[in-house]
């Protein structure tokens, strides 16, 4: 487990939700300190519309189910600064195999995520300046964008 802490965001929580504690990287991710989030529900990490939907209480759920959730997940920070992270929620069991906790450890993408959507932006400025088409490797066209059309006289 301390490997996992030294190169992981890692926070625990009730199974209500109610966070225990979380270590270093966890704050510095999120822009907390310590005693800003203990005894504070996960919702605080979350939109508000998000918080308030069937879509969250079923996550609840899941988890104390003893179900583990992971994917990658938007968050909000403090001052409401967005975080973009890769994590997985799991359910701790007591010896009875009971769920009695959750542990979520996580790893920041935000810089990838911002990046992405820089690409992709990039990606669609092309599209709409210049004439694309694309084939296949034995010529057949796969597709072309509206300029290209435009340019050769299809619609």
């Amino acid at each position: 487990m301390d490997a996992l802490s030294r190169s992981q965001a890692v926070i625990e929580f009730e199974l209500d939700g109610t966070i225990v504690s979380a270590n270093e990287n966890f704050l510095t991710t999120l822009g907390y300190t310590l005693d800003e989030i203990v005894g504070r529900h996960h919702s605080m990490f979350v939109d508000a519309a998000y918080a308030a939907s069937p879509e969250y209480r079923e996550f609840w759920a899941a988890l104390n189910r003893g179900e583990f959730r992971s994917g990658e997940f938007r968050r909000f920070g403090k001052g409401g600064k967005e975080v973009w992270i890769q994590a997985s929620y799991n359910a701790v069991f007591d010896k009875d195999g009971k769920p009695y906790r959750v542990v979520k450890f996580a790893a920041d993408m935000s810089e990838s995520k911002l990046q992405m959507a820089d690409y992709q932006g990039q990606l669609a400025a092309i599209d709409k300046a210049q004439a694309t088409i694309e084939f296949n490797m034995d010529g057949t066209i796969r597709t072309a964008n509206a300029n290209f059309l435009g340019a050769v006289g299809y619609s």
